[in-house]
């Protein structure tokens, strides 16, 4: 056999084998890393399945170049200033409400319809922000002035500045819950247009952030942009996890239905406990200088802002 015929062999070996290691780029997805905030490492991969699904108005290329440019600036950034700029560009986003409605409510029902929706939700940012806006439901009824707040709307004037922080708390939830229908099929995809557009919002304030913070970081000189995905520090290219295929449901027999009267004498499963309310907002990536901040309190002033 000759040189030249196992130079030919050797290169279509090594064809074939990156062809098996490469997947297909249309069944990756961007993945974040624990050196990001929990809250964006959701909306990255939410922007990407939706990018994936013909969804979000914005393309494959602009999103991976906005990515790319995150990664390169973040480099020169501290772990407190990546996470600080990161969640407060995505609250900030969410919170802004450009419009009021006199009849805006929260009560039983809004818990009752954020619960519903949380079940049904399957997106990773959409789940997250419906367990914030419960939490923050459930907060404002527990409140000692939410009754004297209810009173004096009804009566049409809040005169107290308190009162009327409350009033944007529940403007700014009763703007999603008015939205949220549980029962409608496509309740979430109605629901992400609406967040898709301030989801990207996000991203953009974010990288525009970042780039101010690394353009002034220690006076040193912004960081060259990547050029190939295989550079990405903070994020990495993962392949799509195929979904397990549902085993195909039973229906149940007249065994079924009575066995939980004649197995009386067996063993039950003990009850697993629900999970915190408190469990949506915790990152045990967040650095240790920012796990114990005070929490803001009701009348918090930051309210003003919006």
């Amino acid at each position: 056999m000759s040189k030249l015929t196992l130079v030919f062999i050797f290169m279509a070996f090594m064809c074939d084998l990156r062809s098996q290691e490469i997947p297909n780029s249309e069944n990756l997805r961007i993945q974040g890393s624990k050196e990001l905030p929990l809250e964006f490492n959701l909306l990255i991969e939410s922007i990407d399945n939706a990018i994936s699904e013909k969804a979000a108005p914005i393309s494959k290329e602009s999103f991976m170049d906005s990515i790319m440019r995150v990664d390169s600036y973040a480099r020169v950034l501290s772990k407190e200033d990546i996470f600080i700029i990161g969640k407060i560009e995505i609250y900030k986003t969410l919170l802004k409400v450009n419009r009021s409605n006199p009849k805006a409510t929260v009560d039983g029902n809004s818990i009752n319809v954020l619960k519903a929706a949380i079940k049904k939700s399957t997106d990773p940012f959409i789940k997250w922000f419906l367990q914030a806006l419960l939490q923050d439901c459930d907060g404002l009824i527990g409140t000692t002035l939410f009754k004297e707040y209810i009173l004096q709307k009804n009566n049409g004037k809040l005169e107290r500045l308190e009162l009327k922080k409350i009033d944007k708390k529940v403007q700014l939830i009763y703007r999603w819950v008015s939205q949220i229908s549980p029962d409608a099929e496509d309740f979430q995809n109605l629901i992400r247009s609406e967040l898709l557009p301030l989801m990207i919002d996000s991203l953009e304030n974010i990288k525009q952030s970042f780039y101010l913070m690394a353009a002034n970081a220690n006076f040193e000189p912004v960081p060259n942009l990547l050029t190939s995905t295989a550079e990405l520090k903070f994020f990495s290219r993962k392949p799509l996890k195929k979904q397990a295929v549902k085993a195909e449901k039973r229906e149940k027999s007249v065994e079924d239905i009575l066995s939980p009267i004649t197995d009386e004498g067996k063993s039950m499963q003990p009850a697993l406990p629900e999970p915190s309310k408190e469990d949506w907002l915790r990152d045990d990536n967040s650095p240790s200088s920012l796990k114990n901040l005070p929490k803001p309190k009701d009348n918090a002033d930051w309210l003003e802002d919006f």
